[in-house]
């Protein structure tokens, strides 16, 4: 198995004596594994693929600047705007892949959250990173959950409704019960893409001409799926969406 790498091998499962448990443990063990390596595969192709674009942009404005060193200055300002965003579009996309790489596997422990704290410490992050205001409303439902990740997730939310409203409304945040909803005034989500937000690099029609790496909601399903909860994105009514997922309670856990 190590020499070719295979994951897929015959262990004996019938039997109630020892080897056989063992040997169940170890196929799951290995299906687990393969799993993971699968993923970890597609994620490689999929950030090989995205990274194509700005670096193929970045390599074509260089090149223009080398060859016609005395381009008229409005032009090489243009040049120098598109090099600074393809700067900025890939050091988000090498972020967000190394978050969906590492934060998986990271040793942290699941711990008792109590939601609406750990909520209020994000969005006061969040308020001050962009400038707007904010609301939110709900209960002090308590999940099970590892909080690094749990944190990510609802910063994500709340860097995604910044991105897509820009009416400077409030943006609003509800918790009922595990449950995280983020609520904008931004154009909403079409019909068509509303089950592929969440995908990897999905970039909605709405968002490809703005920045970002199209992980950010990716990330989010990641973190509520690998605790046994879900994603989920809605159009609001009056204009604008509302995203976001739920965990199990802490009694839930408990049961």
């Amino acid at each position: 198995m190590a020499a070719t790498g295979e994951l897929d091998i015959d262990t004996p499962l019938s039997g109630r004596d020892e080897a056989a448990r063992l040997g169940r443990s170890f196929k799951e063990m290995l299906a687990a594994l393969a799993r993971s390596k699968e993923q970890q595969q597609r994620l490689v192709e999929d950030a090989g693929h995205e990274l194509r674009t700005p670096l193929t942009s970045l390599r074509t404005n260089l090149d223009v600047l080398k060859r016609h060193p005395d381009i008229d200055s409005e032009a090489r300002q243009q040049i120098l705007l598109d090099i600074d965003r393809d700067t900025a579009e890939l050091a988000a996309l090498v972020e967000e892949v190394v978050t969906l790489a590492v934060d998986r596997h990271t040793d942290e422990l699941a711990q008792p959250i109590e939601m609406k704290g750990l909520v209020t410490a994000v969005a006061a992050r969040a308020a001050r990173r962009s400038g707007r205001n904010i609301v939110l409303t709900g209960d002090t439902s308590v999940v099970v959950a590892r909080r690094h990740l749990v944190d990510r997730a609802i910063s994500n939310l709340l860097d995604n409704a910044v991105k897509f409203d820009t009416s400077n409304n409030d943006i609003e945040v509800s918790i009922s019960g595990g449950k995280i909803v983020v609520s904008d005034r931004g154009p909403g989500i079409p019909e068509s893409e509303l089950d592929l937000i969440f995908e990897r690099f999905h970039r909605a029609v709405a968002s490809r001409t703005l920045p970002g790496s199209g992980l950010g909601l990716a990330i989010v399903a990641d973190v509520a799926r690998s605790h046994g909860g879900d994603v989920f994105a809605r159009n609001r009514e009056g204009g604008g969406a509302e995203i976001g997922f739920f965990l199990p309670t802490a009694e839930k856990h408990v049961e």
